[in-house]
């Protein structure tokens, strides 16, 4: 008898034990993960990256013009998004005499974007490459400026001013 009671008991607390360890509730946390890749754009002036750099851009006396000109290279726009604008913020663009007491040289700026030139104080959408080696014609753009009046109409000296091109990606 006293064996039946030590299996029933043996058999109870068994039972009670099972039934406590089924209702132990499991900790569980959800974890939530993401990324953010912000928009991107890269300037590539001759082939290389100019983030936050000045280009050296000197005008020169064109041959046949007799004017003060430059066209750049192929200007590409590398990036993690579609499309940008690019503009220059600028309204005017003028070289000033370095003694400040002759005239200005009043410039026109402009993009040149698949054969077509467009005022550079005018927003132009162009496309953005995922890498430089996919770089074209068709997506590049060149920046031509020239000046107003032929050279020699300027006094003798040196001319400078600093004119800065804004690329807002296209989102």
């Amino acid at each position: 008898m006293i064996t039946n009671n030590y299996i029933v008991g043996l058999g109870a607390a068994i039972l009670l034990w099972s039934q406590t360890a089924l209702s132990v509730v499991n900790s569980q946390v959800d974890i939530e993960i993401s990324a953010e890749s912000l928009p991107k754009v890269t300037i590539y002036y001759d082939g290389k990256p100019v983030d936050g750099k000045d280009i050296d851009f000197p005008l020169v006396v064109n041959g046949v013009s007799q004017k003060f000109e430059n066209v750049s290279p192929k200007i590409y726009l590398v990036g993690n998004v579609d499309q940008a604008d690019i503009v220059f913020t600028d309204k005017n663009f003028s070289l000033t005499h370095e003694s400040g007491k002759q005239a200005d040289i009043d410039l026109s700026g402009s993009f040149i974007f698949k054969g077509v030139e467009k005022n550079a104080t005018q927003a132009l959408r162009m496309p953005v490459i995922k890498k430089l080696t996919q770089g074209s014609t068709e997506n590049s753009v060149k920046i031509r400026f020239v000046s107003e009046h032929l050279a020699g109409y300027y006094a003798k000296g040196k001319y400078s001013n600093a004119f800065t091109l804004m690329v807002t990606p296209i989102l």
